[in-house]
């Protein structure tokens, strides 16, 4: 049976360890400090001598088992396990900052805690609530932040699962076994957890909420931690700089001034569209009042069937867009289109009097295959 290393000191970051067993999927060691991946907290990796540990997963029994890169050691091989202590540390601070949001939402909200994941960049707790007002989720971080700053002492004891049961937990024992380790934060909260943590609350150094997002019914909350939360702060501080600059605005003022540009945006599309719409109107009129009921022109043809429309009422025309996607629309009868679609390379339908699409065939020579069909259907007389 491996001894669990970690449980004994979360902070130990080097060991010697042998080989007892090569299973598949992984190494099992006599003893370890590496964490294996559950309750949402990924696992460690490190080196074994100079094999690399890319992960630290759980067996069937709950043996850790270390996924190595490359070559395997042999059983019976000695060498210096050594962690990877950036990528341990940063989700200890991870997995204890979400045991002070959890505290927080529960003991001072009534918000239970429902599923929880630690990211690279990102915490989120999923809550059993489905609507949690913005204003209280930033006071549950101006909370944190305080509990942070206490430096509050954290702490895992190993109790009977009575002993457990009678501290009337925020959560409740999901181990099946008779000895269980609850995870305390000195006065404010306490429940069973097998995980790895900080030994105080100051260690989880900078925290901030980053938003939410619904899943199952539940609301999600979305946080970062540590060097993370500070990196997110800085990149925005970045951000709103870079706005204020171009907006030549302070930020008391950048919303108002977002809010100017982006009306002053919406009137200005809208004067564009009309104003390409005018431009079309204005060259399907100069083609039909010339006699041409096959034709194509430079601008797109989006709007085209609704100006086009009450000016060819009874008429067979067809039209189509010379650049950009080749749009075409045709006024007639079905046969006629038929007839189209067996000579000209497109893609569309409709049903009678108009037909739409595309041309995959170059413009011009679909405009003049088009003529030459129509002409024979309806000869000069």
């Amino acid at each position: 049976m491996t001894e669990l290393l970690y449980y004994k000191d979360q902070y130990l970051k080097e060991t010697e360890a042998e080989v007892v067993e090569i299973r598949e999927g992984g190494v099992v060691f006599d003893r370890t400090i590496f964490y294996p991946e559950c309750g949402g907290q990924p696992g460690d990796r490190g080196f074994f001598g100079s094999h690399r540990i890319r992960d630290t997963r759980k067996d069937k029994d709950g043996t850790p088992l270390h996924i190595f890169d490359g070559e395997l050691p042999q059983v019976g091989e000695k060498r210096r396990l050594s962690l990877d202590w950036d990528h341990r540390y940063f989700y200890m601070k991870e997995h204890s900052a979400q045991h002070l949001l959890s505290a927080i939402l529960y003991h001072s909200h009534g918000i239970g805690t429902v599923a929880v994941h630690q990211g690279e960049e990102i915490l989120t707790i999923e809550t059993d609530q489905a609507n949690i007002p913005l204003s209280l989720l930033l006071s549950v971080e101006e909370e944190a932040v305080r509990e942070i700053g206490r430096n509050r002492r954290i702490e895992q004891k190993d109790m009977t699962r009575e002993e457990a049961e009678s501290l009337n937990m925020r959560r409740t024992i999901k181990v099946d076994s008779e000895m269980v380790k609850v995870v305390f934060i000195e006065g404010l909260d306490a429940v069973a957890c097998g995980g790895v943590h900080l030994g105080h609350t100051g260690e989880i150094g900078e925290l901030c909420f980053r938003g939410t997002e619904t899943i199952r019914g539940h609301q999600r909350t979305i946080w970062s931690v540590g060097e993370r939360a500070r990196d997110y702060r800085r990149g925005n501080e970045r951000a709103l700089k870079e706005v204020m600059r171009l907006l030549s605005s302070e930020p008391d003022n950048v919303g108002k001034e977002l809010e100017r540009i982006l009306e002053e945006r919406a009137e200005l599309k809208r004067e564009i569209k009309e104003s390409r719409r005018e431009k079309v109107k204005s060259s399907i009129i100069s083609h039909l009042s010339q006699g041409e009921m096959v034709f194509s022109i430079e601008e797109g043809i989006e709007e085209a069937p609704e100006i086009i429309s009450p000016l060819v009422s009874g008429k067979t025309v067809f039209l189509a867009e010379e650049k950009g996607k080749k749009g075409f629309v045709f006024f007639g009868t079905k046969a006629q289109f038929e007839a189209i679609k067996a000579s000209v390379s497109l893609k569309g339908g409709g049903r009678e009097p108009m037909f739409r699409g595309t041309l995959t065939e170059a413009t011009d020579e679909a405009v003049g295959k088009v003529k030459e069909i129509l002409h024979k259907e309806s000869p000069p007389k």
